[in-house]
């Protein structure tokens, strides 16, 4: 993903934009984002998302992941079950 992506299309989405491009790397919380004027926070942040933004969750914070950072690795996968017979 890239470092820019397309410009959110909801004022709300813009707004939140603008504040985690300003904030730079540090991480900020959805009340910190509604305390700024964005009516629904977390709607927003998946918008900057949708429109190519990279954004890295951690609980209740989120920020835009800064250029020189990889992305996180995926959880890994739970062990397969193994199926054992009912006995009838």
């Amino acid at each position: 993903m890239s470092t820019q992506g397309r410009r959110p299309t909801t004022e709300d989405g813009r707004h939140a934009l603008a504040y985690l491009q300003s904030n730079g790397p540090s991480w900020t919380s959805l009340a910190d984002l509604r305390a700024e004027g964005v009516h629904m926070p977390a709607q927003a942040v998946y918008e900057v998302e949708l429109a190519g933004w990279p954004i890295e969750r951690d609980g209740q914070q989120v920020r835009l992941r800064p250029a020189d950072v990889p992305p996180r690795k995926p959880a890994p996968m739970p062990p397969k079950v193994r199926l054992v017979p009912r006995d009838s």
